[in-house]
């Protein structure tokens, strides 16, 4: 019983996990990122070189200097022009709500016909914030857009409650073992 208990409550941490993990667009996929962008995706990876040799997929570890590369897997993103903005997320109703005033930066449309575009932009605090990538072909008849939210400079006490939570869980797991253990022992001694 206490063992269903157990694997039950680590399913549901891990599903719990991995939501919290996915943000709007983009998702991780057999390892790597994936945004979403009308019905065609794009790989996401973002840098930060001065920090670290790692790589991640959507909240940003640190505030400072940052690479993000962007890579169309479908063909169709390579003949569409691409635009990304990323705006400070100040809780807006609609993302057009003040938005030059809340536009972090932003890469004008342009078409890449490698299927690969990268941008850096150097963070200056710590914060939420909102990317979005359009993708429009040239009459104007198509658009798509992705809208993801992702932190700067947050991550750190994030994972230090998922790590204390974990280690709440082993306890508990632990010390119900352990009454259990006594218990046998105690009735055993006593039969």
């Amino acid at each position: 019983m206490v063992a269903r208990f157990f694997v039950a409550l680590i399913l549901a941490t891990a599903g719990l996990v991995a939501q919290a993990q996915a943000h709007g667009g983009v998702s991780i996929n057999e390892g790597q990122c994936i945004m979403k962008i009308g019905p065609d995706t794009m790989n996401f990876t973002g840098y930060q070189p001065l920090k670290s040799r790692d790589q991640f997929c959507d909240d940003i570890p640190d505030v400072g200097p940052t690479i993000v590369v962007l890579d169309a897997v479908q063909p169709e993103l390579r003949d569409m022009s691409l635009e990304i903005r990323v705006l400070r997320n100040v809780d807006q109703a609609n993302d057009n709500d003040n938005l030059e005033q809340n536009t972090e930066t932003y890469v004008a449309p342009k078409k890449y016909k490698t299927g690969t575009l990268n941008f850096e932009y150097n963070f200056p605090k710590k914060g939420k914030f909102i990317g979005l990538v359009k993708a429009r072909n040239d009459d104007g008849s198509k658009e798509y857009v992705s809208r993801f939210p992702f932190s700067v400079g947050e991550t750190a006490g994030r994972d230090l409650t998922a790590a204390l939570f974990g280690a709440a869980v082993v306890a508990v797991g632990f010390g119900m073992w352990l009454r259990k253990s006594f218990a046998k022992k105690a009735s055993a001694s006593q039969g």
